[in-house]
């Protein structure tokens, strides 16, 4: 799979009247969270310091994707976007963000995904809604589940799973 190097509206009309039968492709990385770091609060309501649940923080993300479960791992690209703590009932995260690839097979590539995620669940599932370069017209599913989190530093890291359509 090669990402398309041009593209222009006329490039793109092109490729887009090539069109036969999507692709699957599954994806499994981590993703390495670390407030402060990687992510930080860019806004809150008056009341998210009283909330159990951290309802109205929001932060801005650019989390590092890696092969393994170490930082260390190999770098597969980014999670940038934003986080929104925006449940009253249990702490969970409103996510919209995209993946954005940096390594050879998938560079400059992205998939957007978007969707919520309680964070004491064993998993959750969330949405990809777009994507470009090799994962033009997207669709699909990305679960997560905690490998590790800590609280107290803000620390977390989270094994992906994606399944997308793409053409």
């Amino acid at each position: 799979m090669v990402a398309c190097s041009d593209q222009t509206p006329k490039a793109v009309g092109k490729w887009a009247e090539n069109l036969r039968r999507e692709k699957l492709t599954k994806l499994h990385f981590f993703l390495h969270h670390l407030h402060g770091a990687t992510a930080v609060t860019i806004a809150k309501a008056a009341t998210t310091d009283a909330s159990p649940t951290f309802f109205g923080l929001l932060d801005t993300r650019d989390d590092p994707l890696t092969v393994g479960p170490e930082k260390s791992s190999e770098r597969l690209g980014y999670a940038q976007g934003i986080s929104a703590a925006a449940s009253l009932e249990e702490i969970s995260s409103f996510d919209p963000y995209t993946f954005v690839f940096t390594s050879e097979e998938f560079n400059g590539s992205t998939l957007a995904v978007m969707g919520s995620c309680p964070i004491l669940k064993p998993s959750c599932e969330t949405a990809v809604v777009g994507g470009s370069g090799v994962f033009r017209l997207a669709r699909g599913v990305v679960t997560a589940k905690a490998y590790y989190l800590n609280f107290t530093t803000g620390a977390a890291t989270l094994e992906i799973n994606v399944v997308a359509l793409h053409h």
